[in-house]
């Protein structure tokens, strides 16, 4: 069978989340090396003018009424049905969210193919086994807590069929190996990052000094609310402290109410979903990103306040420690800890010389994870033949920073068990993880 790639995402033309950052990456490095590729995605997705040189495989319309993040259901069903009426069969199929091959992976399709599937996050596998652990912390508990059980079963059936699973980051992969018990050597990790942003930004004029931002899709599980006690703590040192908050989550309410019992309602401002270019300018905006997450896989979004140079604090929790080092790129403060965020706020909004260190800590983190390194990363994923071949399978030569990227992909299994070496807290007994990393809203 000849070299042929099949790449399976929900998001391809539209960028709505990290996932959709992850997969344009991928196909803009993959078409650009001219690679023999197929897309399997939804009609409003498919981009033959800016990529002529790709095979769209249209899947319809995307569902309105299917609950999973992306409509993920629905896309691998879809996937099996339009296999057979691919122009030539792939010989690699790589699903962007391993989720949606829970259908393929029982197909008839899958025989003689190299499947690989991408990791995104450990949400599910950690759920609470009780769905009073989710009541006071979100607000649909019993819906969200039955969903997670429902998706963690499909995960393990699933992720133990792929040939190699990439995961976002190292916590993941430690805490979606444990649950499901999935051997190391069918694990890897793969760098995502973000690309270059764009040339022109409009630089707004954000109420509050500091201004601090948070951007994010579960106000919850991303430690909304103690950023808010934080915010109320430093009322006598910051009075004109303000927050802005990028995207929608039911619990915005309550949230807003904890802000007026706490006296600093006024202090919130709102902005819900944001396009690309309005995020890009509340970035070039604001003084400080803060996003103190009870747990997170990675979160791309802190790598975006990198490229915006602006100085970050998160959570130790997680793969966040992956890419905020504390002191290097960031500040990391205990999850659900208020007066530490309170202190680290006031630590950067007083020490510039603090803040520009990492704010270059930030972008030389950056600079180490290229576009070019994760689309290495993740063609040494399908086989080494595929780092040398150009267009339509022809070899070319392999670059040096080709062999480097192939010597660290073949080192990365191992690092799942290097736990004394990264200081993530996925170890801890899925009975005593917090219940609001179950928190997660269905679709986002």
């Amino acid at each position: 069978m000849d070299k042929k790639l099949l790449l399976v995402t929900a998001q391809a033309k539209s960028v709505r989340s990290g996932v959709g950052t992850y997969a344009r990456m991928l196909i803009e490095g993959y078409a650009a090396r001219g690679l023999p590729l197929a897309v399997a995605t939804w009609t409003q997705e498919v981009d033959p003018k800016a990529l002529p040189g790709v095979e769209w495989v249209d899947l319809g319309s995307r569902p309105r009424t299917d609950p999973t993040q992306d409509s993920f259901w629905t896309l691998g069903k879809r996937v099996v049905r339009a296999f057979g009426g691919m122009e030539s069969l792939p010989s690699h199929v790589h699903f962007l969210d391993a989720r949606a091959a829970h259908a393929f992976v029982r197909s008839p399709h899958k025989r003689g193919l190299r499947l690989i599937g991408t990791l995104h996050d450990d949400y599910a596998a950690i759920c609470p086994k009780h769905p009073f652990a989710m009541f006071g912390q979100a607000a649909d508990p019993i819906r969200r807590w039955a969903f997670y059980r429902w998706l963690a079963r499909l995960e393990k059936r699933c992720f133990a069929r792929f040939d190699l699973l990439l995961a976002n980051s190292r916590a993941t992969a430690c805490s979606l190996a444990r649950a499901y018990r999935i051997p190391e050597n069918r694990m890897a990790l793969s760098p995502l990052t973000v690309g270059p942003g764009p040339k022109q930004v409009r630089v707004r004029d954000l109420a509050g000094s500091p201004a601090l931002l948070f951007s994010g899709g579960n106000f919850y599980r991303k430690g909304l609310d103690t950023l808010v006690q934080a915010i109320a703590l430093l009322d006598g040192t910051f009075p004109d402290l303000h927050l802005h908050v990028a995207g929608q989550d039911k619990a915005q309410g309550r949230i807003h109410a904890l802000a007026l019992q706490l006296g600093v309602g006024d202090r919130l401002h709102f902005h819900g979903r944001l396009k690309p270019s309005r995020m890009a300018s509340l970035f070039a905006s604001a003084d400080l990103f803060v996003m103190p997450s009870r747990t997170e896989a990675l979160g791309l979004v802190y790598l975006e306040a990198f490229r915006a140079g602006l100085p970050v604090i998160a959570a130790a929790r997680g793969g966040v420690v992956e890419i905020v080092k504390d002191h290097r790129t960031g500040l990391l403060v205990p999850p659900c800890d208020a007066h530490a965020l309170a202190g680290a706020i006031q630590t950067l909004s007083t020490d510039q010389d603090l803040s520009q260190r990492l704010i270059r800590g930030g972008h030389a983190l950056l600079a180490e994870r290229s576009p070019e390194k994760l689309v290495e990363t993740s063609l040494l994923a399908y086989g080494e033949e595929w780092l040398t071949m150009g267009a339509y399978g022809a070899q070319v030569e392999t670059s040096s920073s080709s062999a480097g990227t192939q010597e660290r992909l073949s080192e990365a299994p191992s690092l799942l068990g290097a736990d004394q070496e990264s200081p993530v807290t996925n170890s801890i007994p899925m009975s005593s993880r917090d219940p609001m990393a179950s928190g997660e809203n269905i679709r986002s």
